[in-house]
């Protein structure tokens, strides 16, 4: 071995400043001629890096040389890889005699650096020595010069730099050949030392087939076994937004938001980084933000929005409208405004949607007169307020309620007809519903006539509104009255009119012509939900019809309708009724079994249930474990234990539920009011019972005919006049 070594020698040398063409094919030609000596007397397995020396010096410089030696057999041998570095050659099994005696063409590269191997100050020279099955070789001189020293070619002829090998219109239309005939083995032997990033740049930069581009990134992904890097991503995609192929980028973004973990300053410095400002397509975030809020992902949507500016990017206007959309939808009413106010600060453009959307999510809020003022804000933005913006706003104060809310509505409505819009439908159905939920089924009718004035036709939605109505209103006859009338219009009832039907016989006491409907149902071919059985099932428990409450539980078990909370609490209310309390326990039991989590009225039923025999203490207990489930107990709740203490004459402890009521937020309404007077009347506290009279007056609560019942029964009938003149007359 020693003497095979001693024959090798060590290589010519070349001049420091200049690296010929003439040079390297002699140092090939030298490399050849000694592998065959040595090929003769080294077999397969034996280690190459004991033939060569241990280093190579080229004359006076400090410049190392390395040879990458990638060698493509015939099909009968296995492609093999050769690195000599001047301190450590990899174990070779390959006789490389036999495959260098086939070389018949030389070619040399130059570029800096493209496989991030070397330091980038390090004063060494690389060179590639490739060897194709047809006997071609190719040299590649990769040079990295730091700013001391530079490394020149002979002549340009012999020169190829970059742009004129890997940075080249020929190389790039090669490589694209061999994709799109999936010849991967010549691929990836041209592209022997790119990494997927530097080639997706190529094929970015020589604006490439994105199809190509597209088969090569998922070709490369299945070879490697891993992920790309998120450079490697972000140049597809602008490959592919450059070419409009939007699904694609679709695509993309899907697979990187759900199965990588990259932040979003992460994503948008790489988006940055890897785009050609010239075409860069904006398209890409406005995507990106919409698979956010798609996939429910709101705080990262909001993120993008926020930092968006920061990296140059400009999201549309209807990317910031479905962010917004999507925090009304869930609630998030206070993030919703402060992204409004990100957008209105950036002096961007609202438009009518965005408009809309905030009215929507002030109006849930309850704030309307903010709401209102948005109607005047468009104008600032040269935008006007449509008929979508005025029925979101009037729905808003129509679905609220209360004192003026409907007086304010119909303002509405006028001032839509003031600037020339056509009420539609909706605004009419909407005016019509509020009326009928405040119990002012007069006015409902009265729109009623003012929409057939503007040759708009009643539909389900309208008559279902009125149905609903009269039934709340105890009105039940004229309630099929106007079923019968829709029907002879033309307008088939749907099963919200027969729930609202069932609803008002069963309010009746009527359940057996409530049960009787269910026949009509099914004639109509309609399929009863589980409102329509738990309106009947509450109705049996109402009239202590126990055992038609469990058959109807059968029944819609059977027709695959499962009882869901509100099904148990009307069974557990009626067994309570009934004082059936072991049957009642199982029930609870049952609901525990089946994943079914108790709600406040649940609580309310139990609570109501113990109240009644006594023992209020426990019931108290209820109310602790409603804090500990995260329940926010209601006023019946809370009245619930007020009243029960009342009745077993213990004041003291009620006016501490009223005010542990007060703490949580919830202040007495007009029953709290009433249970608390007549409480301290039938303890014979008079005057107590008038100061607590006048502090609900003085807060601006209307007395209901309960007031006027105990104001008349526990107070005047026993002698005592309240003080409160004019409020009674």
């Amino acid at each position: 071995m020693a003497e095979l070594k001693s024959k090798l020698g060590t290589l010519g040398s070349c001049p420091r400043a200049s690296f010929s063409l003439s040079t390297l094919t002699n140092y090939c030609s030298d490399v050849n001629s000694r592998c065959n000596t040595i090929s003769k007397n080294i077999s397969e397995g034996e280690c190459f890096q004991k033939l060569f020396p241990s280093s190579v010096e080229m004359n006076n410089c400090n410049h190392h040389l390395q040879i990458s030696q990638k060698i493509f057999a015939p099909s009968n041998f296995v492609h093999r890889d050769l690195n000599l570095r001047p301190t450590q050659y990899p174990v070779h099994t390959q006789k490389l005699g036999l495959y260098l005696q086939k070389q018949h063409h030389l070619y040399i590269e130059q570029s800096a650096l493209l496989c991030n191997r070397l330091p980038l100050k390090c004063q060494s020279q690389l060179l590639a020595v490739s060897f194709f099955p047809r006997g071609q070789v190719y040299v590649r001189c990769f040079c990295c010069i730091n700013q001391k020293s530079e490394i020149h070619m002979d002549s340009a002829k012999d020169s190829l730099s970059p742009e004129k090998v890997y940075h080249s219109e020929e190389f790039i239309k090669k490589a694209c050949s061999f994709i799109d005939k999936q010849q991967w083995e010549d691929l990836d032997l041209v592209l022997s030392g790119l990494t997927p990033f530097v080639f997706l740049q190529l094929l970015f930069t020589w604006k490439a087939d994105a199809n190509l581009a597209l088969i090569y990134f998922n070709r490369a992904a299945r070879e490697q076994g891993t992920e790309h890097t998120i450079e490697s991503s972000c140049t597809l995609l602008h490959i592919l937004a450059r070419a409009r192929k939007y699904k694609d980028v679709r695509v993309q973004l899907d697979h990187i938001v759900s199965h990588d973990n990259h932040s979003i300053a992460a994503l948008f410095h790489a988006l940055a980084n890897t785009q050609n400002q010239r075409s860069f397509n904006p398209v890409i975030v406005n995507l990106l933000i919409t698979v956010y809020v798609e996939s429910g992902m709101l705080a990262y949507a909001v993120e993008a929005i926020n930092k968006s500016q920061s990296y140059g990017f400009r999201p549309a206007i209807f990317s910031w409208n479905a962010v917004l959309n999507a925090l009304v939808k869930s609630s998030h009413w206070e993030m919703a405004r402060k992204v409004y106010e990100a957008l209105i600060s950036r002096r961007i453009a609202p438009n009518i949607i965005t408009f809309n959307i905030m009215i929507h999510s002030l109006c849930q809020e309850g704030k309307f007169r903010r709401a209102s003022d948005l109607l005047t804000d468009m104008q600032l933005w040269d935008c006007s307020p449509n008929v979508i913006s005025y029925n979101t706003l009037i729905a808003g104060y129509c679905k609220k309620g209360g004192v003026g809310k409907m007086y304010k509505a119909n303002e509405l409505l006028n001032e839509m007809l003031g600037e020339r819009l056509s009420p539609t439908e909706v605004t009419y159905n909407t005016l019509i519903d509020g009326y009928c939920k405040e119990g002012n089924m007069a006015a409902a009718f009265k729109m009623l006539e003012k929409m057939k004035e503007k040759g708009l036709s009643a539909g389900v939605v309208t008559y279902n509104a009125l149905i609903c109505g009269l039934c709340d209103d105890d009105r039940i006859e004229d309630a099929f009255v106007l079923h019968r009338e829709m029907q002879e219009k033309g307008v088939l009832p749907n099963i919200v009119t027969y729930n609202a039907l069932i609803n008002g016989l069963c309010k009746n006491g009527q359940t057996i012509k409530a049960k009787e409907l269910l026949v009509e149902i099914a004639e109509r071919r309609l399929i009863p939900n589980c409102l329509t059985y738990n309106t009947l099932i509450n109705g049996c428990c109402r009239n202590g019809e126990m055992q038609e409450a469990f058959q109807l539980q059968q029944i819609m078990t059977e027709k695959g309708v499962l009882p869901n909370v509100s099904t148990y609490n009307a069974l557990i209310n009626g067994l309570y009724k009934k004082e059936k309390m072991k049957e009642a326990s199982k029930l609870l039991d049952e609901m525990s079994e089946k994943n079914i989590e108790a709600n406040v009225i649940t609580y309310n039923v139990l609570i109501n249930a113990l109240c009644k025999q006594g023992k209020t203490t426990n019931a108290i207990k209820l109310l602790d474990e409603m804090f500990e489930t995260r329940l926010s107990p209601n006023h019946v709740t809370y009245n619930t234990l007020i009243n029960g203490f009342c009745e077993e004459g213990d004041l003291d402890a009620a006016f501490g539920v009223r005010k542990r009521m007060e703490k949580r937020g919830r202040w007495p309404n007009v029953a709290t009011y009433n249970v608390l007077v007549k409480g301290l009347c039938r303890k014979g506290r008079m005057q107590d019972a008038n100061k607590l009279l006048n502090e609900m007056l003085e807060k601006g609560m209307a007395p209901n005919h309960v007031t006027y019942d105990i104001v008349r029964n526990e107070m005047i009938e026993k002698g005592f006049v309240p003080d409160i003149e004019g409020h009674f007359a």
